[in-house]
């Protein structure tokens, strides 16, 4: 386990999970009246705890108040932290990019149900073959480049299709929808539109009978972002500092 997973009980004062409860039922009212401006209710958008370089003892904390969905960027954190956490009913996704190699390292933690950051068949192959040896399956969520940033990972908008129709034959693979991540910025007409474009693609989609019809889910909108993400049509939102504060720093790469 890391140095930032490895937060001892005593370094959380009763002060400070208060706190962190009391950002976490502030952001569940903003998700809920953005749900009411895009036509849904609270109940169609869940909040994923963003965990990068968080401590256990905070994530804890947010688990036991309601929030059992983590997101985690680096399969070292997923599988430094999962010790710390099994006594709690929750579920993990790995939302940050996954090398082949650790492959296998993801699918050994058994609370990791879904991978958010497919985005080429390479990948989608090993995670299958592995899955067929295990002989179970998982959730993922096709990454798609909105945005069109060379920084970021995702499939190019117009590859999408071909991409999830290769994805077919991988039957261990349950396609639950897409995910982006969204332009940075502080102006909603900059941002909003790359959260458009994933919704009008997930609804082509399914549509044209490329994606499966329950295939809904649209993960994106962090902590800055979060009620425009909904207002476009997010089912998954990413919350990190807006709860637990500024990130610790990483001890050490994935």
């Amino acid at each position: 386990m890391n140095d930032a997973a490895a937060m001892s009980p005593e370094s959380l004062s009763p002060e400070q999970a208060q706190e962190i409860r009391d950002r976490l039922d502030a952001v569940a009212g903003q998700a809920a009246e953005a749900a009411q401006r895009s036509g849904r209710t609270a109940e169609d958008v869940r909040i994923m705890l963003a965990t990068k370089t968080q401590p256990v003892e905070k994530i804890r904390v947010a688990i036991e108040h309601g929030f059992t969905l983590i997101g985690e960027n680096r399969v070292q954190e997923l599988t430094g932290k999962a010790d710390g956490l099994a006594d709690l009913e929750h579920e993990a996704h790995l939302i940050g990019p996954l090398q082949r190699n650790k492959v296998n390292h993801t699918l050994r933690v058994d609370s990791c149900t879904c991978i958010e950051s497919v985005d080429n068949l390479p990948l989608a192959e090993k995670l299958h073959n592995r899955l067929e040896v295990l002989d179970r399956s998982i959730d993922i969520l096709v990454q798609v480049n909105t945005s069109r940033e060379d920084s970021k990972f995702g499939a190019a908008p117009e590859a999408a299709a071909e991409l999830i129709e290769s994805l077919a034959s991988f039957d261990r693979l349950r396609i639950r929808g897409l995910m982006t991540i969204g332009l940075p910025g502080e102006i909603d007409e900059v941002i909003r539109p790359s959260y458009a474009d994933l919704r009008q693609l997930r609804d082509r989609l399914i549509g044209d009978g490329i994606l499966p019809e329950d295939a809904t889910e649209l993960s994106m909108g962090m902590s800055a972002d979060f009620a425009l993400a909904i207002e476009e049509g997010a089912t998954i939102v990413r919350i990190g500092s807006s709860v637990f504060g500024a990130r610790p720093p990483a001890s050490s790469p994935t």
